[in-house]
């Protein structure tokens, strides 16, 4: 995975839940991680950042428990006057063991968008969360910043 992007993904669903492998790449790093969602929760996400930046300064979703099996979450902001945005997304997965209980895998990095990748991820991602299968992509553009965790 060499693309700026992020990608949002349906691998399972019951009757009250989804599971959706969330992998994104900033260009020099990439994570993967798998993680049970509600549709309703996502869909109230993707009204949220509907419009974003235009009408709110941050936007914030995650999925999962922090320090957990599994988390992930999406954190929206203007980036100065030009209207580009950044997101902040961070990734946690596998269960620590009796001998490592500190052992966890754990990424975060910094993709930078356009407003018009967000307004056609938030229209994947309506669908997505509507239909509970599917993918919704994310398309960051220019250089990575990152930070592991």
């Amino acid at each position: 995975m060499n693309e700026n992007k992020l990608t949002l993904e349906v691998i399972w669903k019951d009757e009250h839940l989804i599971e959706l492998r969330a992998s994104a790449s900033n260009g020099r790093y990439s994570g993967i991680t798998e993680v049970y969602e509600v549709s309703n929760s996502l869909l109230k996400f993707a009204h949220e950042l509907d419009g974003f930046p235009f009408n709110k300064d941050t936007v914030t979703h995650s999925c999962g428990e922090k320090d957990s099996y599994a988390f992930f979450k999406m954190d929206f902001y203007k980036i100065g006057p030009t209207g580009k945005c950044g997101v902040q997304i961070t990734m946690e997965e596998n269960v620590p063991t009796e001998y490592r209980k500190e052992e966890k895998d754990k990424l975060s990095m910094e993709l930078i968008l356009e407003p018009n990748a967000i307004d056609n991820f938030c229209k994947e991602l309506k669908s997505l969360a509507e239909r509970e299968d599917g993918v919704a992509n994310l398309k960051g553009i220019g250089k990575y910043t990152s930070n592991i965790l």
